[in-house]
């Protein structure tokens, strides 16, 4: 990774055992498994937020489930 922002964070203390337990068992490290789940976030956001919007347009345009069908 060229370049890294280091961010402090902090956890309930089975949350932090949990997400350790996991990483070793993926072997990977802690970072490695926040990024993904990061990652996963930002992508499931951008699908609800493009679904939101093709469903106003379509509501806009009048076309149904049907239509699509």
């Amino acid at each position: 990774m060229p370049s890294a922002k280091t961010i402090t964070i902090s956890l309930p203390s089975a949350m932090g055992k949990e997400i350790e337990k996991v990483a070793k068992e993926e072997q990977r490290t802690v970072s490695e498994l926040l990024r993904e789940t990061f990652r996963q976030y930002m992508s499931s956001k951008r699908l609800k937020s493009l679904h939101s919007k093709a469903s106003k347009k379509a509501k806009s345009k009048n076309i149904t489930m049907k239509d699509l069908e």
